[in-house]
């Protein structure tokens, strides 16, 4: 294979050195800083990200964390039951009271209140 700095035209080359003379040097200095200028900004910003990979490794972490406290507060919940608050004498004192003052499926079936109460008059 060929470079490119063969001679592969010598009348072509020659008829561009009379018309245009003979090509500019390359400032490789130039060329380079011109690039670094431009990519200096994007290469601050990967090495910022890159820097410290700890914060992205825990952000997973945190719903893992959410859901395992809401388990465990599950767990507990249903492992240990609360101690009722109302007394067994307060519960048949209520059941008490609610026999006496409520009346019975038959009587409210014999006096008409119950088709009153599902007919909504």
């Amino acid at each position: 294979m060929e470079s490119w700095t063969d001679d592969r035209d010598p009348a072509l080359q020659a008829a561009l050195r009379d018309a245009y003379g003979d090509p500019p040097e390359a400032d490789w200095n130039a060329l380079r800083g011109a690039v670094m200028a431009r990519a200096e900004l994007p290469l601050a910003r990967l090495r910022r990200t890159r820097r410290s990979p700890w914060p992205a490794r825990f952000r997973a972490l945190v719903p893992l964390a959410a859901a395992a406290g809401v388990v465990g507060t599950a767990f507990a919940l249903g492992v240990h039951q609360p101690e009722p608050r109302v007394t067994a004498a307060d519960r048949a004192q209520v059941e008490q009271i609610l026999n006496e003052s409520l009346p019975t499926p038959s009587e409210l079936v014999e006096s008409d209140q119950l088709l009153s109460a599902a007919i909504g008059s």
